[in-house]
């Protein structure tokens, strides 16, 4: 029994042994678990302060999020009001090309308008250079017809000096200084001569008297020296004595036209009896 009881005591002391080798190990797994514990614990410590800072940077970032969305927002509805303003944009700028393509077609018409107006404008413009023309040439023609009108009023008449005119052995000019009419002023009275101052046909008449005569009373009319014309009476003791006649003739500007009392022959005057007409009748 004892043997027994040693044999159990034996059995329990190792048993106690194995226990307290057990319980060593696990007070060595409790000290390591409590090391671990206290890295964990201190890991965990370190992890919610890591988690608190996280926490305050989500807060930041939700505030911000926040923000952004409330900005996207903002952007969202400025950008649909932009779609609006760039609908209505595009609605005006259609109906600005509709309205310039509408002034190209009244453009194009106009410049064609204005084509054909330059057109009627340079016909015009030479149509009126020839009516100018036309016209300075008409003035002048007026004008020349003016001065030849003026030119044209030709008539004179002219009677001798007071008393008797004797030529002598040789043919004299005879001067008719009393001037009665001289529209031209193309009779000199101090030459005796009329001188053309247009070409046309022009008329001349003359009459000569002479009183108490008994010879020969006559005159002739030359042109440029050249006898026309010559009348001549002849009378015995005749109390008055006429000689008269008339010529038509065609002169150039500058023929002269004047009286001549033949040698031997004599006039007399006294108030107007012996005169010297002529008058442009039409110019050529």
């Amino acid at each position: 029994m004892v043997v027994e009881l040693r044999v159990t005591l034996r059995s329990t002391q190792d048993e106690l042994k194995k226990m307290e080798a057990e319980n060593a190990a696990v007070k060595e797994r409790l000290v390591a678990s409590e090391t671990k514990v206290g890295a964990l614990e201190r890991g965990l410590v370190a992890s919610e302060t890591k988690v608190e800072a996280l926490e305050k940077v989500n807060e930041a970032q939700e505030t911000e999020l926040t923000a952004v969305k409330n900005e996207m927002i903002k952007l969202i509805s400025e950008n649909a009001a932009q779609q609006t303003e760039l609908t209505n944009v595009k609605t005006e700028v259609m109906n600005l090309i509709n309205a310039n393509a509408a002034q190209d077609t009244r453009l194009s018409a106009s410049e064609t308008e204005v084509e054909d107006l330059k057109v009627e404008n340079a016909a015009q413009e030479a149509e009126l250079t020839a009516v100018k023309t036309r016209l300075a040439a008409t003035e002048t023609e007026v004008e020349n017809l003016g001065k030849m009108t003026e030119r044209s009023k030709v008539a004179f008449s002219a009677g001798l000096t007071n008393g008797h005119i004797q030529a002598g052995n040789t043919a004299l000019n005879l001067v008719f200084t009393k001037v009665i009419t001289n529209v031209g002023q193309a009779y000199s009275s101090i030459t005796g001569f009329f001188t053309a101052p247009v070409r046309g046909v022009y008329y001349f008449r003359f009459t000569v008297m002479d009183i108490n005569s008994s010879g020969w009373l006559g005159t002739s009319m030359l042109k440029n020296g050249k006898q026309v014309m010559h009348m001549s009476e002849h009378e015995n003791d005749a109390t008055r004595i006429h000689v008269s006649s008339g010529v038509t003739l065609q002169l150039e500007v500058g023929d002269a036209v004047n009286m001549q009392l033949p040698a031997g022959n004599r006039v007399f005057e006294d108030t107007n009896r012996s005169t010297f007409t002529g008058f442009l009748l039409f110019a050529l």
